[in-house]
């Protein structure tokens, strides 16, 4: 129910900022795994607070969870996503294609993982996503951002995956 009350107070301030707040931003996602090590997925949920610079420069921070992904092996689990990155967009009026990195945890967990998402981080839950997208503004406060981006464990047979995802942005 916390989490609930956040999302709507961050929407809230988002829509109703004043100019010294413009350049932050909420983004709620709804997408799908697909590709590399993914042979199916069920639906990806994403939540990222973002905030942009000077010279088209910003950064997120942004967490997804997908609930039910089966991998190539037939092995099922969820995946969750924390990561915090770096975006280059161009602004071309309403429209504003970006390019995105970005380093952090992505963590497998299957039905025989113990203890919280948190316990027990490793090396072997570090990973990186990089892509782009396209953000269409539709007001000054709000709009819509499709993201494509490619998601891998950094070793050397690390889980890897797609992700497209369909977002909506409420300010900067």
């Amino acid at each position: 129910m916390r989490i609930h009350r956040l999302v709507i107070i961050l929407a809230l301030c988002g829509l109703l900022e004043g100019t010294a707040a413009a350049q932050s931003s909420l983004v709620l996602s709804l997408g799908k795994l697909y590709g590399g090590d993914v042979k199916t997925s069920s639906k990806t949920f994403g939540i990222a607070l973002g905030g942009t610079g000077a010279h088209s420069v910003s950064s997120e921070l942004e967490f997804s969870q997908t609930g039910h992904v089966t991998d190539l092996a037939g092995s099922e689990s969820k995946v969750l996503s924390l990561m915090a990155g770096l975006m280059v967009a161009a602004h071309i009026g309403p429209v504003r294609p970006y390019g995105a990195f970005g380093y952090g945890f992505i963590r497998q967990r299957t039905e025989a993982s113990s203890g919280s998402v948190l316990s027990n981080l490793s090396n072997n839950d570090v990973g990186y996503n990089a892509g782009g997208g396209v953000v269409y503004k539709f007001s000054p406060a709000a709009g819509l951002r499709l993201d494509l981006r490619h998601f891998k464990v950094r070793k050397a047979d690390g889980f890897s995956f797609q992700r497209l995802m369909v977002g909506l942005v409420l300010g900067g």
